[in-house]
């Protein structure tokens, strides 16, 4: 039964869809679902088969069947990544906490690490998924090769060397953004924080923290339309 269930999905996800246009066309809507019902119909809209009897679980074994089958498009130079942080959103939802997810990769392209946002799980106050990244990453033997040998005090360098790339399912929400900053990383998001995003937002700080923020990028990844709504809804997965 099993089985036919995952072909099942694996059919919805492939065939030409009757319920929404190509993945490549879908038109990007980052605004705030107010409930349930606003974030389901943007679900339905997605091309992954959902429907809205569609139980929780229904939705994200369609959004897990969809993305295990997407192929990045050659069209948006970041969409390897930018799937890759996506997926990792859905690692969060799956194991009971909240659609944030990132990846940090290096000047070769070599994606180092994932994580996801673990502060249900763990009971972690600190574990956005851009915090729970970084922190793992820098308990591992490989860090020692990006890590900067400058001096911090005084605000005269990072904590990274110039060789990484944070890819991010969600616009960085305050502290994980002066997290970012600190550690020295050009950062892409998938898809904007309307409510909690902080990158527009950078111009607010106390002077040191927003002149330490604009040493290192932090924009939109170029990734497709269909990526971008993915993550939006994943980032509101707790309405469902």
């Amino acid at each position: 039964m099993t089985k036919l269930y995952t072909l099942f999905l694996l059919i919805i996800c492939l065939l030409p869809s009757a319920y929404a246009g190509p993945a490549d066309s879908l038109i990007y809507d980052n605004t705030t679902p107010a409930n349930r019902s606003v974030l389901l119909a943007k679900l339905q809209a997605l091309p992954c088969g959902i429907k809205a009897a569609d139980t929780k679980a229904v939705i994200l074994d369609k959004l897990n069947l969809f993305l295990a089958n997407y192929q990045p498009n050659p069209h948006f130079a970041e969409d390897r990544y930018a799937k890759a942080a996506v997926e990792q959103a859905l690692k969060g939802v799956l194991t009971g906490g909240y659609g944030i997810g990132a990846v940090l990769v290096n000047s070769a392209g070599e994606i180092l690490h994932g994580a996801y946002n673990q502060q249900l799980q763990t009971g972690r106050s600190d574990l956005h998924g851009e915090m729970a990244l970084l922190t793992e990453f820098e308990s591992l033997p490989q860090f020692k090769r990006y890590r900067s040998t400058g001096n911090f005090t005084g605000g005269g360098t990072t904590i990274y060397t110039e060789q990484l790339r944070l890819y991010t399912s969600a616009e960085p929400c305050p502290m994980c953004f002066i997290r970012v900053a600190i550690a020295g990383v050009d950062t892409r998001y998938v898809t904007t924080g309307p409510d909690d995003g902080m990158n527009e937002r950078a111009s607010c700080l106390p002077p040191f923290w927003y002149q330490l923020s604009q040493k290192h990028t932090v924009e939109a990844a170029r990734t497709a339309p269909v990526l971008r709504q993915v993550a939006h809804c994943l980032f509101y997965s707790f309405l469902l």
